[in-house]
């Protein structure tokens, strides 16, 4: 809706249409598959995209259109679909508004294994010499297939990342998020903080190494002894990407995910691995 108007004023501007394709194999271990999104169960993932920016050296439009598969070794697969429109506005030297929309289907949620929503989000970006600062903000509607239920998820995020050189950086997020929704068990207000390091190895091989940490409390679940249910959930991981032609990645992903719970029995411990060929056209 937001791209419409913009091509319509400037039907001369150039495009540059894109996409891409991955294959993953993923392991998630067993004790970990209940109650957490980062481990989702093992599974053979593929993914494609394709797209379109209009005007991609000014005030850029982003049209796209993806669908990812997942095919499980232990429950039942599932196809998640998303269109995504950006529009991007060039305000200075350093500073880029943007505004997106987007739309998908069954994607996964702490909330709900099977959540259709969709959302806008603006976000503001100052990029000062080595420095890149975003502040966003934005909504997302959901819908259920549990309960027929539905629920609002505004959030706020702030991302900040200093560049030391040619993929050699040091980021920052935090991102605060809620689910207002109109069946209460699914409520909850959650914070996330990460930081990442990002440097390269050599010419084709980067590292990145990370921490991400999670904390949340339910509104309407609650512990044995009745107090609202409190959790947390710590993410350390590390990646490794290399180019190995062109257009061409290779990527080995591994975290380990530690969620903790002011009720045990949702504590949980696991590993989660994933390799990843990828091709972009």
């Amino acid at each position: 809706m937001v791209c419409a108007g913009v091509v319509g004023a400037a039907p001369a501007a150039s495009q540059d249409g894109y996409g891409g394709v991955s294959l993953s194999g993923v392991y998630a271990s067993e004790t970990s598959l209940e109650d957490t999104e980062e481990l989702d169960g093992s599974a053979m993932v593929a993914r494609g995209y394709a797209g379109v920016r209009i005007d991609p050296d000014g005030d850029t439009t982003r049209i796209q259109l993806s669908g990812t598969y997942f095919g499980y070794f232990q429950r039942k697969d599932r196809w998640s679909n998303a269109l995504e429109a950006e529009q991007m506005l060039r305000m200075g030297r350093d500073v880029t508004f943007s505004l997106e929309g987007s739309a998908a289907s069954n994607v996964l949620t702490l909330e709900g294994r099977s959540t259709d929503q969709a959302g806008v989000v603006a976000r503001l970006w100052v990029e000062p010499g080595d420095h890149r600062i975003m502040l966003g903000a934005g909504t997302r509607r959901r819908w259920y297939d549990v309960d027929a239920a539905r629920s609002w998820a505004p959030f706020v995020e702030v991302e900040y990342r200093y560049r030391l050189g040619s993929w050699h950086s040091m980021e920052f997020e935090g991102r605060r998020e809620w689910i207002d929704s109109d069946v209460n068990r699914l409520d909850y207000s959650r914070l996330a903080l990460s930081v990442f390091y990002t440097r390269p190895l050599n010419r084709d091989t980067r590292l990145r190494m990370g921490l991400t940490h999670r904390r949340w409390s339910w509104e309407e679940r609650f512990t044995l002894a009745g107090d609202r249910r409190r959790e947390r959930l710590w993410l350390p991981q590390v990646r490794l990407t290399h180019e190995a032609g062109r257009d061409l990645d290779l990527e080995l992903d591994a975290r380990r995910v530690v969620r903790r719970s002011n009720d045990d029995r949702f504590d949980r411990v696991g590993t989660r691995l994933a390799a990843t060929v990828r091709k972009t056209f």
